[in-house]
C-alpha cells in the first residue's frame, strides 16, 4: 500500500538528516510542533461541531496538548497516522512515531541492537540489513479494558554519527488482551511496515 503523495519528508534538526520514507496509502504525516498541534485542534472542533458535541473540543485539547508535550519530551520529530480513507482500517487503528536515541555511558545503541536481537526476536530489514526490526507487547488499560499494546520497533542508525544516535520508528497497535501474539492481523501490521519503514533513505538533496 504505496502512495507517492503519502511521502514523508523530513528536516528537522542539525541532529537528524533529511530523509525520505513511503507511508502507508492513506496516512498523513505531522511534526510536532505548535502549528501542528492547531491544526489537529481545527479539524477536530470542525468534526465535533458538525457531529453536534462541541462540548468535546475543550477536552480534547487538553489531551492533543499533552501528546504532543510527551512526544517532543521524547525527542520525537514526526509522527503519522491513518486518514479517514486509508485501507488500514481494515486492520484496526494504528500510529507510527519517530524519535531520535541517544547513546549513553550507560546504555549504548549497540546494546540496544543486541538486547533486541537476542531477547526480542529482532531482525535485520532493509536494504544492506541496516536496520534493527523487533516487537514488544504491553499490557494497558483502555477505557477500563484490559488490552495490550503491540510495539514495533525499528531502529537506524543516523550517519556520521558513529552509532551514537539513530532514529527509531515505532508502530503502535492496540489489541484486545486474548489476542494470540501469531494472529494474522498482527503479523499482517508486522509485514505492512516492514513494507515502508524499508523505503527509509537518508535524502542528499
Amino acid at each position: 500500500m504505496s502512495d507517492l503523495r503519502a511521502e514523508l519528508r523530513g528536516s528537522v534538526a542539525p541532529a537528524v538528516p533529511q530523509y525520505r520514507m513511503l507511508l502507508p496509502l492513506g496516512w498523513q504525516s505531522y511534526d510536532v510542533t505548535a502549528d501542528t498541534e492547531r491544526e489537529l485542534l481545527g479539524a477536530a472542533r470542525t468534526r465535533l461541531a458538525q457531529a453536534g458535541r462541541p462540548e468535546l473540543a475543550s477536552g480534547l485539547a487538553v489531551q492533543v496538548g499533552d501528546a504532543l508535550r510527551s512526544l517532543r519530551a521524547q525527542d520525537a520529530f514526526a509522527f503519522a497516522l491513518a486518514g479517514e480513507t486509508a485501507p488500514s482500517w481494515a486492520l484496526g487503528a494504528a500510529s507510527l512515531v519517530g524519535l531520535r536515541r541517544k547513546a549513553t555511558p550507560q546504555i549504548p545503541l549497540d546494546a540496544v541492537v543486541e538486547d533486541a536481537v537476542r531477547n526480542r526476536g529482532g531482525i535485520a530489514i532493509g536494504e544492506g540489513h541496516r536496520m534493527v526490526r523487533w516487537t514488544e507487547r504491553r499490557p494497558v488499560t483502555l477505557e477500563g479494558v484490559a488490552a495490550v499494546s503491540f510495539l514495533i520497533n525499528y531502529l537506524i542508525p543516523i550517519p556520521g554519527t558513529r552509532r551514537t544516535q539513530a532514529v527509531q520508528w515505532t508502530a503502535t497497535v492496540a489489541h484486545a488482551a486474548d489476542m494470540a501474539e501469531d494472529d494474522p492481523v498482527l503479523l499482517a501490521w508486522v509485514a505492512l511496515f516492514d513494507h515502508h519503514i524499508a523505503t527509509f533513505t537518508w535524502s542528499t538533496r
